[in-house]
């Protein structure tokens, strides 16, 4: 990767503006080292950079949001979106899913490939959803009924990352705005929640 850019994103001071007012950690540079720690991701590409991010207590755990900026330097990407990145430690399956096709989809695999793709026996869930998985077992432990459930009720699409004691979402369509960050912080608990109660 190369140096971060001096450069911040369109609307960032916006987005520091409303994080101070929340009384939320934010840093329109932050540390890109915690970031490549969560890398390869096994549904989405890894960004150049990531902007603007911000950070709250969980209970336990913890919840960063950020921009992945896709390219490198201050070129514009195709599109912007938010990735929320979640610590907790009662999560402990492995298993990934994906719903649509996104921007940052990964669709090639030089280094790590992702798990195999599993059904989970599930009509709608199978229907509409890519899973990755282990096994069957693996993909039905970390994506219960009730996380299923609530991800249907939502028409849900973008990329859930499930590993022990963390969380990656990329719910698409939410944009590095004020009111999608503000919603992300709403839905990322939901979720969490959900992917905690057995079922």
């Amino acid at each position: 990767m190369s140096p971060q850019p001096d450069m911040l994103p369109t609307g960032s001071d916006l987005i520091g503006r409303w994080a101070r007012g929340r009384g939320v950690n934010y840093e329109g540079r932050p540390n890109q080292a915690w970031f490549r720690f969560w890398e390869p991701f096994d549904t989405m590409v890894s960004a150049a950079h990531y902007f603007n991010a911000v950070t709250w207590p969980g209970t336990p755990g913890s919840v960063t949001i950020a921009e992945p900026w896709t390219e490198d330097g201050d070129l514009e990407p195709m599109d912007r979106t938010l990735i929320a990145f979640a610590n907790h430690p009662g999560l402990r399956f492995t298993a990934s899913m994906r719903s649509g096709e996104h921007f940052i989809t990964r669709v090639s695999f030089l280094a790590k490939p992702p798990p195999p793709e599993v059904s989970l026996g599930d009509p709608v869930w199978d229907g509409h959803v890519t899973t990755f998985a282990q096994s069957r077992q693996d993909g039905l432990s970390a994506f219960s009924r009730p996380l299923r459930s609530l991800v249907k009720t939502w028409a849900f699409s973008g990329h859930i990352e499930l590993r022990p004691g963390a969380a990656v979402i990329h719910y698409a369509g939410l944009k590095p705005l004020p009111k999608h960050y503000e919603q992300l912080m709403s839905i990322v608990p939901q979720l969490v929640t959900a992917a905690l109660t057995p079922g």
